[in-house]
């Protein structure tokens, strides 16, 4: 299949969340708000600060240095306070383990700040996103094939149970309703998901979990999940000539759940993208031995579907219209083909 990415950038059908609408706006940091929180960690005098606009809901801000202080990240939690102590415990844990930006400084006590705060490593390398709609065919199955392998690894991170990982990272369970039919059941009744699903799709989204719910992964063990796994959240950069993730980024929304939701979500454009793309990583995920099981492809959709109704429930058109149109055209693709 030949990929051509420039009739993504201004379809009616995107891909990879391109002119996904931000939740809320940027926050407007000047320098010497951006001083005032990083004095804890440099007082060096800072030069530039550049916002990096990818994200639909944070603020992360490059810091650089009039010194020869290396460049910062600066990361400001303007979804949920509770995000900061979610990747400083997912940070702590996985200990260089998977790639990742190094945190060298926190604040969640809003004393200073209104909302909590991380400062960051920078890390080299582009955004996959990027790479893709480049269109180099060796430069998406590296990528992709790597970012299965990371997928791999985090397979290997079991937990006695599922859940959410509270303050001091043990693991709530999940609730009655926070099981995967009830949950969905809640959100197909939903006016918000109701509205954006016409009858007839809305039938066939029942149908759809009614005919498969047999594969659902409920009985596998649980493993460390980022649970936002897709290329706008994974840096890359070629070292010795080969594409590799140079860090795995935000990590807010983590949970102890099943792998097959970061696969589901990593593929969730591969109808849109090349074959290579979702062959190379699977071919990481299983680098390891550890096979798929024969209905992988049918419970990573399953997980996903969740996820896209999710999106629908907390974004009506009328807040995020090209969100919502494509969440649409996505789940339209995943129950009608």
């Amino acid at each position: 299949m030949s990929f051509d990415p420039v009739r993504f950038l201004h379809a009616d059908t995107p891909v990879l969340k391109l002119r996904w609408e931000r939740l809320t706006a940027h926050y407007d940091l000047n320098a010497a708000e951006a001083g005032k929180l990083i004095q804890g960690y440099v007082p060096d005098p800072i030069e530039q600060i550049i916002l990096l606009s990818e994200g639909c809901a944070n603020s992360n801000f490059k810091i650089t240095f009039k010194s020869n202080h290396p460049p910062l990240v600066l990361r400001l939690y303007l979804r949920d306070k509770s995000g900061l102590i979610n990747e400083l415990n997912i940070y702590q844990f996985i200990n260089s383990r998977i790639p990742m930006a190094e945190m060298y400084y926190h604040d969640g006590r809003c004393e200073i700040f209104p909302y909590p705060y991380a400062v960051f490593e920078w890390v080299e390398g582009a955004l996959m996103r990027e790479v893709i709609m480049r269109g180099d065919q060796q430069a998406i199955q590296e990528c992709a094939y790597d970012a299965g392998k990371i997928v791999s690894q985090l397979r290997m991170m079991k937990f006695d149970q599922g859940g959410f990982f509270q303050e001091d990272f043990s693991v709530r369970p999940f609730g009655v309703e926070e099981q995967y039919i009830p949950y969905v059941q809640a959100l197909l009744d939903s006016s918000d998901v109701r509205r954006g699903l016409d009858s007839e799709l809305l039938s066939r989204v029942i149908a759809f979990i009614e005919e498969n719910k047999g594969h659902l992964p409920d009985h596998q063990p649980a493993n460390l999940t980022h649970a936002d796994y897709d290329p706008a959240n994974l840096l890359v950069k070629q070292d010795k000539g080969k594409w590799k993730v140079s860090a795995v980024l935000d990590w807010e929304f983590a949970l102890a759940s099943t792998y097959l939701l970061d696969v589901g979500l990593f593929l969730r454009y591969s109808k849109r993208l090349p074959g290579y793309y979702e062959t190379s990583f699977i071919q990481g995920v299983e680098c390891n031995g550890s096979k798929l099981p024969p209905d992988w492809k049918i419970g990573a959709r399953l997980m996903d579907l969740l996820c896209l109704l999710q999106l629908l429930y907390y974004n009506p058109p009328q807040k995020r219209p090209y969100l919502n149109a494509d969440v649409v055209s996505l789940i339209k693709a995943m129950v009608l083909e």
